[in-house]
């Protein structure tokens, strides 16, 4: 996977960069955050170094976090430049061979006041991360990568079980949010809930 040229910044402490991927054919995206004066990075995608440069020079990276076990993309590198933790969902582990997870954060609990959403049904071990005061971070489970058509299901065919998958996604509207970021696909920065809403009652 190349580098990033550049990040765009999405909001106060809100960061998201991207590159397109031959092999998969669409845009493979990233969102970082700061937070407490440190960065945490979500399914990291390498940054050009200048970049990176920038992002970190007043908030040092201090986790990172993956949604799934499809996307430890740069995780592997960055952990080995930087002494922080490697964080998924108790379930994603067990379908990530690249590396050994550094730790896990259960529903009930919060990393820099980061709360993991398992979305069972998707692809082994989705999770989405709700970062406050408004963000939600997705990995599969919904794309974004056709902007006259707009937010999609994951296709069936690679959902370990799509009812499921659709049916898990409503918990992420028990959450107040504005910003949708997606693993693959433009993040939404305005009415993002309305917009997850209306994609969840289409399939109703």
């Amino acid at each position: 996977m190349k580098n990033a040229d550049e990040f765009q910044i999405l909001g106060e402490g809100i960061y998201y960069w991207s590159v397109y991927e031959p092999s998969v054919k669409c845009e493979i995206g990233c969102a970082a955050f700061k937070l407490n004066g440190g960065l945490v990075v979500i399914d990291p995608v390498p940054l050009a170094e200048s970049a990176w440069k920038e992002l970190t020079a007043d908030a040092p990276l201090r986790a990172i976090l993956l949604t799934n076990g499809n996307h430890v993309r740069a995780a592997v590198e960055l952990r080995k430049q930087y002494p922080v933790p490697v964080v998924t969902a108790p379930d994603t582990r067990r379908d990530i061979a690249e590396l050994k997870p550094d730790a896990y954060l259960f529903p009930n609990e919060l990393l820099y006041g980061i709360a993991a959403i398992p979305i069972p049904g998707a692809t082994p071990g989705e999770t989405a991360f709700f970062v406050p005061p408004g963000v939600m971070v997705l990995g599969d489970a919904i794309i974004n990568t056709n902007l006259e058509v707009g937010l999609e299901f994951l296709p069936d065919k690679y959902c370990a079980d799509s009812d499921q998958s659709r049916a898990s996604l409503r918990k992420l509207l028990d959450y107040d949010f504005h910003t949708l970021i997606f693993a693959h696909g433009a993040p939404i920065t305005t009415h993002a809930k309305e917009k997850l809403s209306a994609l969840l009652n289409s399939n109703s």
